[in-house]
């Protein structure tokens, strides 16, 4: 009988650090993924030439213009390496428009993602930034077919350290964020792929 409970505590010992070390990697890798998604930062390039030359601040104030659709090397949105990129945006101190998508849009849609206002008047007119870009301080320079990007995300610096105490504030933790949307079938696919 003694040696079923000296058996029994490393048992105890092994079960509980497989629990710990579960529960541990998921929130590891929260905290890794809460932690990159503060700063979308990279070396644009575009085939064609393009201007970007845009600043905003916390969302309230924003100046300058950006027009930039082609590939970011670097980091946004949860995505790494090269990443198909729309930055448009316009701001005029007060009132401002964003349109920032990154890998999980339709590059072929000038509408895909939604656009939102930023700025002290743009902010109370709506339609408000998503959460994941709301209180954002984007730096974007594109001059020609290269430029650079870095974009500090202080909604999503808040949700990181709130998540050190496993409150998720953008609801991103065990979500995580969609993938890239299916390519569209071109209409002969489509009406070949549909049920007869």
């Amino acid at each position: 009988m003694s040696r079923i409970p000296a058996l029994w505590r490393p048992g105890q010992v092994v079960l509980l650090a497989g629990v710990l070390c579960l529960t541990g990697c998921t929130y590891m890798k929260n905290r890794g993924s809460d932690f990159t998604d503060v700063f979308d930062a990279g070396v644009t390039v575009s085939k064609k030439p393009q201007f970007t030359l845009y600043a905003n601040f916390l969302s309230l104030l924003s100046l300058g213009y950006a027009h930039f659709d082609g590939t970011l090397y670097g980091m946004a949105d949860r995505h790494y390496g090269a990443v198909t990129a729309r930055e448009h945006a316009a701001g005029l101190l007060v009132w401002g428009r964003e349109q920032f998508g990154y890998e999980t849009f339709d590059l072929a849609d000038p509408e895909s993602p939604p656009s939102w206002r930023v700025g002290l008047v743009g902010l109370p007119m709506g339609p408000a930034p998503p959460k994941e870009q709301a209180v954002n301080c984007p730096k974007m320079l594109h001059l020609g077919c290269v430029g650079i990007t870095l974009n500090c995300k202080f909604g999503q610096l808040a949700d990181f350290i709130l998540g050190l105490t496993t409150l998720d504030i953008m609801g991103d933790d065990t979500a995580g964020r969609p993938e890239k949307p299916p390519a569209a079938l071109p209409a002969a696919e489509a009406g070949e792929a549909s049920p007869k």
